[in-house]
């Protein structure tokens, strides 16, 4: 074993960790670079220990080569994006999946033995563990409080959070009917997010303990279960809850023995739990009657996320719109009926084919096949290094593995603080010290196992070639299982692109390959990959890394400025904002709304050319918004309407023109391209615009996506 060994299982431990400590649903904003920058690091630095050897041992095989395929072609598309899309979104997004290829690689180099795994797993279920204590805490605790204080002064709570909703508005409804009905989210932005990450850990522990002998190991480790499903009850997600329900079952099928009768007592037992703790959700209203009347009209949405989707993959068949860009693209094809302006289209095979199009989903699936079949047939050999070999005595060895593995998730909860500053969302105090506890206590109930279990797969295969009466080790199919979980969530939720959502896919990926042959490779393998590694730290520095958080700096120093009243000062830092980071179109949407201010103030002065720049120049970076192009229309509309010159009324019409052609379903874009042509005098085009505006209203079943009632009258009226 190599001496460093144990310092890279504590810095992998620690970066699976601190992911999950943040939300990273915002990683098209370049949430998750820290943390990529660091598997950057971690990986260079493993590389730079394997240089001095004479051989440099990799595993590395088919289905490793098929994610850096996949990865690759995010790459590519990213490249194309830039030139087409929305280039921050696209470079911010390929350095994530830079990032999760470096976790399913990382970890396929450092967990070499079985304690490792074991301790590896045990950690990320004491963290799902810990997390469902916070998500629990959320739910009777922090999100009622949070209700009350909105009732009490909804205007100010509002203005405190940098959100304005017109008083009566759908949008307010809206918001107010989720308030009501706000399930825990812990530390991820989205319910689903959560119930996500919770399913294949659920389900690999309650695995674990359905492979104990004792009734009385099993105990304390189906313990460790009772928060998890309590809390994934209380997010309300229907797909989570269906491929837990799917994993428990294979589970249990795994468990019998042919030649015996199927036992009872455990899956009694698992299903007396369960309906106690379903009756105590039931009980104080996080699962009720709605969750299953509203699963069909989900199901329905996403049908019509899919039809859309298929769309748009019809038309950028090779490599999709670009990672990141997804939702600008997606409401080209959105159809009238449909909820939302979705992020991803809440499939992971499509989310994958519409944004980094055919190959790489061809390469994702490749993968996904080809580990499902290594775990069936069981392919494999013993491992790599036996314990007791290079120079460690068998006791020690594992104690040094695993407390390297706790320790490093430890260093996790630390570096949390630190990384959660340069996020938009940092943890909270809470969720840190409810977490913490509770994940160590998982990890004391799991203690035994983790010295004494088992885990692996490959070596005992769940479908022995020619020994079809042999009962399978439940043990050397959870991480399969594990993957099957999640692939059944992500179906239908989505979520591939989140580090903390798709971490748990790569690393039980990793963990369910871990048998596979290792290759020695020359010493300038190790040498080659070492300069990848220095070129990919580089080029995400001074891509995505440097420039974001640069510009974000400069960005919240403007804000406190503006909060000060002094706006001579903002713009000078939100200049600095946008040459800090020349992708970025925020300063500069800033920028020209400043400068249509000052303008406003006083007409005669030249800010009007300043205004123009700037609205072109963020538009430029965002060519294919519709939410951007409509802002740009409602600013020259107003100028125009306080200055009355017939070019800002024009590049309105313009504006209008192209957000209805990015959002063709859209009423509100059709009735304000319909009104932008009445004040230049253009009855038919009004009128044509107006009826489909005022169809798409009746169309719709959404109350937020129908027209505001006196914006309806008014159309009705001309």
């Amino acid at each position: 074993m190599n001496r460093g060994t144990p310092l890279f299982l504590a810095a992998m431990s620690a970066l699976f960790v601190v992911r999950l400590l943040f939300p990273s649903e915002s990683a098209v904003r370049g949430d998750g670079l820290p943390v990529v920058m660091l598997w950057i690091v971690l990986a260079a630095l493993w590389l730079l220990g394997s240089v001095g050897r004479e051989r440099f041992r990799l595993r590395f095989g088919w289905i490793d080569a098929a994610v850096v395929l996949m990865v690759a072609w995010h790459a590519l598309a990213a490249v194309w994006a830039v030139g087409r899309g929305s280039p921050r979104p696209a470079v911010n997004m390929l350095w994530e999946w830079v990032g999760m290829g470096l976790m399913f690689l990382v970890a396929r180099q450092l967990i070499v033995r079985r304690h490792e795994a074991r301790a590896v797993a045990a950690l990320m279920i004491a963290m799902a563990a810990g997390l469902s204590g916070y998500g629990l805490y959320q739910y009777f605790v922090e999100l009622p409080a949070t209700e009350a204080q909105y009732r009490a002064d909804p205007e100010g709570t509002l203005g405190r959070a940098g959100i304005a909703f017109a008083p009566g508005s759908p949008q307010q409804e809206l918001f107010e009917n989720r308030l009501k009905d706000s399930e825990p989210m812990a530390t991820f932005a989205l319910t689903n997010s959560l119930a996500g990450y919770l399913a294949p850990w659920l389900v690999v522990l309650v695995g674990i303990g359905a492979g104990c002998a004792a009734g009385r190991k099993r105990l304390p480790i189906l313990c460790c279960a009772v928060p998890i499903v309590a809390c994934l009850l209380l997010t309300r997600s229907r797909s989570a809850c269906v491929a837990a329900a799917v994993g428990l079952l294979t589970v249990w099928l795994l468990r019998r023995e042919p030649a015996r009768r199927p036992g009872w007592k455990l899956p009694a037992a698992v299903a007396g739990a369960l309906a106690v703790v379903a009756v105590v959700a039931i009980a104080v209203g996080g699962f009720d009657r709605t969750v299953g009347s509203l699963g069909a009209k989900s199901l329905g949405y996403r049908l019509q996320y899919w039809q859309s989707t298929v769309q748009l993959i019809a038309e950028h068949p090779w490599v999709g719109c670009g990672p990141g860009n997804f939702q600008n693209a997606y409401t080209a094809y959105k159809l009238p009926e449909a909820s939302e302006e979705i992020a991803d289209p809440h499939n992971f095979l499509f989310e994958v084919w519409g944004t980094a199009g055919t190959p790489a989903m061809l390469a994702l699936a490749a993968a996904l096949v080809g580990f499902v079949w290594v775990s069936l047939r069981g392919e494999g050999d013993s491992p790599i290094f036996p314990a007791g070999k290079m120079g460690q005595s068998p006791e020690d060895e594992p104690q040094t593995s695993i407390k390297s593995v706790m320790a490093g998730g430890l260093c996790g909860f630390l570096l949390a603080v630190p990384l959660g500053l340069l996020s938009e969302a940092p943890p909270g105090f809470a969720a840190l010290a409810l977490a913490l506890p509770l994940a160590a206590g998982c990890v004391a109930l799991l203690s035994d196992w983790i010295r004494h279990g088992s885990i692996n797969s490959g070596t005992v295969p769940i479908f022995p070639q020619g020994k079809w009466d042999c009962p399978p080790r439940i043990e050397s199919c959870l991480p399969a299982v594990g993957v099957v979980v999640l692939l059944i969530n992500l179906s239908a939720a989505g979520g591939i692109g989140y580090p903390s959502v798709a971490g748990s896919l790569w690393l039980l990926l990793a963990l369910g390959l871990m048998d596979r042959p290792v290759r020695s490779l020359p010493r300038g393998a190790a040498v080659a990959g070492l300069v990848l590694m220095i070129v990919l730290a580089a080029g995400c520095y001074f891509t995505a890394y440097g420039p974001v958080l640069r510009c974000r700096g400069q960005m919240r120093l403007a804000a406190d400025e503006l909060a000060r009243r002094n706006p001579a000062r903002a713009e000078e830092h939100l200049a600095a904002a946008a040459a800090a980071d020349r992708l970025a179109p925020e300063p500069r949407q800033q920028m020209a709304l400043m400068a249509l201010a000052r303008w406003c103030r006083e007409p005669e002065s030249g800010q009007m050319q300043d205004f123009q720049d700037g609205v072109s120049k963020a538009l430029e970076l965002t060519p294919n918004s519709a939410p951007a192009w409509l802002a740009a229309g409602d600013y020259y509309l107003a100028a125009f309407q306080r200055a009355n010159r017939p070019g800002l009324l024009d590049r309105a019409v313009g504006a209008y023109r192209r957000a209805v052609q990015l959002y063709p379903n859209s009423g509100l874009y059709r009735a304000k391209l319909a009104l932008a042509y009445a004040e230049a005098g253009r009855k038919d085009d009004y009128r044509r615009e107006a009826d489909q505006a005022l169809q798409l209203h009746h169309q719709t079943p959404h109350s937020d996506k129908k027209l505001p009632e006196e914006l309806r009258k008014r159309l009705e009226r001309k």
